[in-house]
């Protein structure tokens, strides 16, 4: 049996690398396997510069910017030879970042992501590719715009924070200085989402803590911007993908008409997984929790969905099924690992590793076993 194992990295827990190693160890083990592959993926949430820096190879180079509420943060981002950076949200924009911390959505912003991008072009970047996923903000991505020069005016033309709360009140923008600084910068974003702004937050809004008088703010925000910009049709809202990183993808589309695609597809490509599941019997992934948004871009739902229109089975690795294990569609079955969530630094352990490697022979056993979990 030849099987391929292609998992996604788990948010506050181990790498994807180390997912799928611990999962072909415990596969090896068994003997009644032929080839084990090993793919790691991201969508581009927690964990795409570690896949990035696998595939494209570069430099990391770090820095300090600020986290989602101000506070200083080591951060890191890629640079690679022909003069691309690859730059991660969740670095220091990401909820894990505040996951010890009160949940402030109404503060929370992406100044260290464009903090990052700044520090990438100034080391001579000309193409930076943004992995918007994973953060704790709903701020349209204006921390980050402010970082590399746009400025947000009330209608005094006073300077507004790029905070939620103060964004309220923009009622003009100014990108010249941003637009100067990335004059020969191509800016690109990889969303995790399929999700559009309109729905990013009832999609997203709890695990940010955003209650529902924040929703009325931060809805109030997104409009204020919207007319500020100039796009008060229904193009940034509606449109899918944009929704991701609390709307960064939207952010730098209206202030530098940044193209923004898939970024599972784009790894997925990238790492010729199309190809390995044609030669796959058996095909695994894997992420932290798996509940019905998995099938709008995360790695789970594209892995699965790639292997089964080629009739292959799969198996999900989980640390948590949020779905009735009925709802699966045909070929696609779980298994949960039964674990604890992770505290920092306990994410890759021998016990956890023991665990994927259970959770990787109780896949060869209900791989062929309908709606197994």
């Amino acid at each position: 049996m030849r099987v391929l194992i292609a998992p996604n990295a788990f948010r506050g827990g181990p790498g994807a690398r180390w997912v799928g190693e611990a999962l072909a160890s415990g596969l090896v083990r068994t003997g009644s396997v032929d080839s084990v592959v090993t793919i790691p993926l991201s969508d581009g949430g927690d964990g795409a510069l570690d896949i990035a820096a696998e595939l494209v190879g570069g430099t990391r180079v770090q820095t300090t910017a600020e986290d989602p509420l101000g506070a200083p943060v080591s951060a890191d981002y890629l640079l690679t030879d022909d003069g691309t950076a690859f730059v991660e949200t969740a670095r220091a924009s990401g909820l894990q970042l505040v996951a010890a911390r009160p949940r402030q959505p109404l503060v929370a912003n992406t100044t260290g992501t464009g903090q990052l991008i700044a520090h990438a072009v100034g080391r001579g970047a000309t193409r930076v590719v943004v992995t918007a996923g994973g953060t704790a903000s709903v701020d349209f991505g204006a921390g980050a715009l402010a970082a590399l020069g746009v400025r947000f005016l009330d209608s005094a033309d006073r300077l507004l924070t790029p905070t939620p709360r103060d964004l309220v009140h923009v009622r003009r923008v100014d990108t010249g200085p941003a637009v100067e600084l990335l004059r020969d910068v191509r800016v690109e974003v990889l969303s995790d989402v399929f999700t559009p702004l309109l729905h990013n937050i009832e999609r997203f809004g709890a695990q940010k803590g955003i209650t529902p008088p924040d929703a009325v703010v931060l809805y109030g925000m997104l409009d204020a911007l919207l007319a500020a910009f100039g796009r008060q049709d229904d193009t940034l809202l509606a449109e899918p993908l944009l929704g991701a990183g609390g709307g960064l993808a939207a952010g730098l589309r209206a202030a530098f008409a940044a193209p923004v695609s898939h970024g599972g597809e784009f790894f997925a490509s990238l790492a010729g997984l199309a190809g390995q599941i044609e030669r796959a019997d058996l095909v695994l992934t894997a992420e932290g929790r798996f509940d019905r948004g998995s099938w709008d871009g995360k790695i789970p739902g594209l892995v699965a969905t790639m292997a089964r229109k080629q009739g292959k089975r799969v198996v999900i690795i989980t640390g948590e099924l949020a779905v009735p294990v009925g709802d699966l569609p045909s070929g696609v079955h779980c298994v949960e690992l039964g674990l604890e969530p992770p505290t920092p630094g306990n994410a890759e352990t021998a016990e956890r590793r023991h665990a994927f490697e259970r959770a990787a022979l109780s896949a060869l056993d209900h791989g062929a076993t309908p709606h197994a979990s």
